[in-house]
Protein backbone atom coordinates (compact mmCIF):
# COMPACT_ATOMS: atom_id res chain seq x y z
CA UNK A 1 0.00 0.00 0.00
CA UNK A 2 2.90 2.54 0.85
CA UNK A 3 4.24 1.45 -2.60
CA UNK A 4 1.10 2.45 -4.34
CA UNK A 5 1.04 6.29 -2.50
CA UNK A 6 4.80 6.74 -3.19
CA UNK A 7 3.85 5.77 -6.76
CA UNK A 8 1.30 7.90 -6.93
CA UNK A 9 2.79 10.84 -5.15
CA UNK A 10 5.50 11.14 -7.42
CA UNK A 11 3.28 11.10 -10.78
CA UNK A 12 1.26 13.77 -9.45
CA UNK A 13 3.82 15.96 -7.96
CA UNK A 14 5.33 15.72 -11.45
CA UNK A 15 2.05 17.01 -13.51
CA UNK A 16 2.06 19.81 -11.04
CA UNK A 17 5.64 20.81 -11.52
CA UNK A 18 4.97 20.71 -15.62
CA UNK A 19 4.67 24.38 -16.69
CA UNK A 20 6.26 26.56 -18.90
CA UNK A 21 8.70 28.96 -18.52
CA UNK A 22 10.25 32.18 -19.73
CA UNK A 23 13.95 32.01 -18.43
CA UNK A 24 15.32 36.03 -19.01
CA UNK A 25 13.40 36.15 -22.21
CA UNK A 26 12.48 39.42 -24.44
CA UNK A 27 8.99 40.26 -24.81
CA UNK A 28 7.92 40.59 -28.00
CA UNK A 29 4.58 41.61 -27.95
CA UNK A 30 1.53 42.59 -25.47
CA UNK A 31 -1.71 41.81 -26.31
CA UNK A 32 -5.03 43.13 -24.62
CA UNK A 33 -8.91 42.07 -25.70
CA UNK A 34 -11.90 44.28 -25.00
CA UNK A 35 -12.52 41.49 -22.08
CA UNK A 36 -9.66 42.38 -20.11
CA UNK A 37 -7.78 38.98 -21.08
CA UNK A 38 -4.49 39.34 -22.88
CA UNK A 39 -0.83 37.77 -23.63
CA UNK A 40 2.45 38.18 -23.39
CA UNK A 41 4.25 36.80 -26.28
CA UNK A 42 8.23 36.31 -25.45
CA UNK A 43 10.71 36.15 -28.43
CA UNK A 44 11.41 32.96 -27.29
CA UNK A 45 9.21 29.75 -27.13
CA UNK A 46 9.33 28.64 -23.52
CA UNK A 47 10.92 26.18 -21.45
CA UNK A 48 9.54 22.47 -19.99
CA UNK A 49 10.25 22.77 -16.74
CA UNK A 50 9.42 19.74 -14.67
CA UNK A 51 7.70 17.56 -17.61
CA UNK A 52 6.61 18.90 -20.80
CA UNK A 53 4.85 21.74 -21.76
CA UNK A 54 1.11 21.48 -21.50
CA UNK A 55 -0.63 20.55 -24.10
CA UNK A 56 -3.31 23.08 -24.23
CA UNK A 57 -0.79 25.68 -24.74
CA UNK A 58 0.81 24.16 -27.73
CA UNK A 59 -0.86 26.81 -30.51
CA UNK A 60 1.19 29.73 -28.68
CA UNK A 61 4.30 28.35 -27.32
CA UNK A 62 5.89 31.40 -26.45
CA UNK A 63 3.24 33.14 -24.83
CA UNK A 64 1.53 33.15 -21.60
CA UNK A 65 -2.24 34.35 -20.86
CA UNK A 66 -3.51 37.19 -17.99
CA UNK A 67 -6.61 38.90 -17.49
CA UNK A 68 -6.62 42.25 -16.06
CA UNK A 69 -10.14 41.77 -14.42
CA UNK A 70 -7.86 40.29 -11.81
CA UNK A 71 -5.43 42.16 -9.51
CA UNK A 72 -2.78 39.84 -10.43
CA UNK A 73 -3.39 40.44 -14.26
CA UNK A 74 -3.02 43.85 -14.04
CA UNK A 75 0.09 43.64 -12.75
CA UNK A 76 1.39 41.42 -15.36
CA UNK A 77 0.21 44.15 -17.65
CA UNK A 78 1.96 46.81 -16.59
CA UNK A 79 4.99 44.54 -15.98
CA UNK A 80 5.21 43.29 -19.67
CA UNK A 81 4.40 46.86 -20.83
CA UNK A 82 7.58 48.11 -18.67
CA UNK A 83 9.68 45.42 -20.04
CA UNK A 84 8.59 45.83 -23.37
CA UNK A 85 9.31 49.94 -23.25
CA UNK A 86 12.25 49.20 -22.03
CA UNK A 87 13.66 46.13 -23.30
CA UNK A 88 14.20 44.85 -20.32
CA UNK A 89 13.70 40.78 -19.96
CA UNK A 90 11.57 39.05 -18.20
CA UNK A 91 11.64 36.16 -16.20
CA UNK A 92 7.80 34.34 -15.87
CA UNK A 93 6.73 30.63 -15.14
CA UNK A 94 3.06 29.34 -16.15
CA UNK A 95 0.50 27.10 -13.95
CA UNK A 96 0.63 24.10 -16.25
CA UNK A 97 -3.31 25.25 -16.98
CA UNK A 98 -4.89 27.07 -19.71
CA UNK A 99 -8.23 28.56 -18.18
CA UNK A 100 -8.04 31.97 -20.13
CA UNK A 101 -7.88 31.35 -23.28
CA UNK A 102 -8.70 27.21 -23.82
CA UNK A 103 -7.00 25.02 -25.55
CA UNK A 104 -4.43 28.25 -27.02
CA UNK A 105 -2.17 28.96 -24.20
CA UNK A 106 -0.74 28.47 -20.78
CA UNK A 107 -1.68 30.92 -17.83
CA UNK A 108 1.28 32.93 -16.22
CA UNK A 109 1.61 32.20 -12.74
CA UNK A 110 3.93 34.99 -11.72
CA UNK A 111 7.06 36.33 -12.61
CA UNK A 112 9.47 39.45 -12.87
Amino acid sequence: MKKIVFIAACLFSSLVLARGEATSFDVNHVRIDKSGTGYVEFVSPLVAQGGTLPTCGSLYPKALAFDTNTAGGKAIFALALAAKASGDKIFARGTNDCTIYPDTMEDWAYGW
